[in-house]
């Protein structure tokens, strides 16, 4: 999958579309952007949410804890 991705500040009337991206099965989305966001945008579905580190570092309370592992499964040696 190929993104592209491109951020204006005065969105044009009419925007270019890539040649190679002509008559091809695409999904075209606009994100309006508050000025402050435009650093920290998420480029796609599959990046981390903007802030995520900011809002989860040092949030574990309590102990770390690890279930039993159980016993190693015995396996037949090689012939």
């Amino acid at each position: 999958m190929r993104a592209l991705r491109q951020i204006y500040n005065s969105l044009p009337p009419v925007i270019e579309i890539p040649q190679d991206l002509r008559h091809r099965h695409i999904e075209v989305v606009f994100l309006e952007l508050d000025n402050n966001e435009v650093e920290g945008v998420v480029a796609s579905a599959n990046d981390w949410p903007t802030g995520l580190y900011e809002r989860t570092a040092g949030a574990w309370q309590g102990e770390l804890f690890r279930e039993p592992q159980g016993e190693y499964e015995k396996r037949r040696g090689m012939e």
